[in-house]
């Protein structure tokens, strides 16, 4: 049986009406949605694998190898530059600090040896004129060496400047006084007293300026190498936290008690941050000794010799102006009291201060035999003082600038002993300081080795862990 057909539509079909303006066409695709950044889905993915442990595992070494790396970097960094602080004490700042020291007294030396030649007039003996250029020598090289360490200091180079540029003037008016001092005319006396206030005013204080700055040099040199490495030690702290928590993790989901690679990562942190501390607390200690004992013994020390030495000029002056201003008496006194200090308070002394620190038979034998000479000098001043007043003022120039029994034979001695401590005190200082640059020498390329071998140990621990997931 067949189906009949089924009949025809009554009507067309009805399309709906295209948009006014347009025309007719497909309907139109939904808006495909925008793609994520590429920041976006990594992160995404990263927090995804976050959820895993084989993702959790990577994290946790690929922090603790950083923090491992970061250890001995910073390490390397702080270690190296206290390092370098501590050389530069010993071979350079300490030094130009001493040389800064040595120009001073070169240039009082100086202006005490010119007074003693015009004190001898015609009968300058040759010794005292060769001193007095030997100092004058001394001085200008002293001050080329110091021009080429200034460069990086505005400060020291404009006193450099003005030492350079005040010298030749000095020299020029000690030459003028004593030729005129030569023809027997009362005018060299009051050259040779400009000359003296001109030292004095300008010259000494420029060089004493000067070694203030690079005493001032050496002293932050040495805070910077005696500074903790802070920043290292917990760094140091962070990496042994870290791993012992890593470890113990792996213990409450293995329970396993060791993992040889974290083991190894931990005892190479552990090692570094004791060597770290305790190097560092080793070093300190003997920086601290080199400033504390010979170093403050050599600052006294050289305190000492510039006192003797304005005292010595200021008594050869004393004579130039036979009586006529009290000023260079006065200041013989006050120069005396600063070596040697009242009856009232021995210990204020410069003298007994360095005999305290001198440290040692060795140390303190010069000093003892320097305050044994400067007690001499002060009792034969009182002689020279007597004859002055009497005005005997040939006895009194023969008591000051004579051979034995004289002021300046005392003075000569105390310079050569005070000269002898410098020196005792310089080696026990460079020995000091070697110390300390010993125990910080090879730290810095160790830091490194080390952090690198704990960084390796514990890449491998973390990887046996991972390699169970495969």
């Amino acid at each position: 049986m067949t189906q009949p057909p089924s009949p025809p539509p009554a009507s067309p079909p009805v399309f709906p009406a295209p948009r006014a303006g347009g025309s007719a066409g497909p309907p139109a695709r939904p808006a495909a949605p925008q793609r994520r950044g590429a920041l976006v889905e990594n992160a995404g993915r990263l927090w995804a694998a976050m959820g895993t442990e084989p993702g959790r595992l990577r994290l946790i070494g690929a922090v603790l190898t950083g923090l491992l790396l970061l250890f001995g970097g910073v390490t390397y960094w702080q270690l190296s530059a206290r390092a370098e602080s501590a050389e530069t004490a010993r071979e350079s700042s300490q030094p130009l600090s001493r040389k800064a020291g040595d120009l001073y007294r070169s240039l009082a030396d100086a202006n005490t040896t010119a007074a003693s030649g015009f004190l001898a007039g015609a009968d300058e003996p040759s010794e005292v004129r060769n001193r007095y250029v030997r100092n004058i020598a001394t001085a200008s090289r002293l001050l080329v060496e110091a021009a080429g360490h200034a460069r990086d200091s505005p400060g020291a180079t404009a006193l450099v400047n003005q030492l350079n540029a005040e010298l030749p003037r000095y020299t020029g008016l000690v030459e003028t006084a004593r030729a005129i001092d030569r023809q027997r005319l009362p005018l060299g006396s009051a050259y040779l007293r400009y000359a003296d206030q001109r030292m004095q005013d300008t010259l000494l204080t420029s060089a004493a300026s000067l070694y203030r700055l690079e005493t001032g040099r050496y002293q932050a040199d040495l805070a910077e190498a005696r500074s903790w490495p802070w920043l290292s030690v917990g760094l140091g702290a962070a990496c042994l936290v870290g791993l012992g928590w890593a470890q113990r993790r792996h213990y409450l989901r293995t329970h396993r008690v060791f993992n040889r690679g974290l083991v190894a990562g931990t005892v190479a942190a552990g090692l570094l941050l004791l060597w770290v501390v305790g190097a560092h607390t080793m070093a300190r200690s003997a920086l601290r000794d080199a400033q504390d004992g010979p170093g403050q013994a050599l600052t006294t020390l050289s305190a000492a010799r510039t006192e003797a030495l304005l005292a010595r000029g200021a008594e050869n002056l004393s004579l130039v102006s036979r009586g006529g201003d009290s000023t260079f008496e006065d200041a013989y006194q006050n120069s005396m009291r600063q070596l040697l200090a009242d009856a009232e308070r021995p210990a204020d002394g410069l003298l007994p201060k360095a005999l305290a620190q001198a440290g040692g038979v060795e140390g303190r034998a010069p000093v003892g035999a320097a305050i044994e000479a400067a007690n001499a000098w002060r009792e034969r001043h009182e002689t020279v003082r007597d004859a002055e007043v009497a005005g005997d003022y040939d006895t009194a120039i023969g008591l000051v600038i004579g051979g034995e029994g004289s002021t300046g034979e005392s003075f000569d001695r105390v310079d050569a002993e005070l000269g002898a401590a410098v020196t005792h005190q310089q080696a026990r200082f460079r020995a000091a300081a070697l110390t300390g640059l010993d125990w910080l020498g090879g730290l810095p390329t160790g830091a490194f080795a080390l952090a690198l071998v704990g960084a390796v140990g514990t890449v491998r621990g973390v990887g046996l862990r991972l390699a169970e997931y495969r």
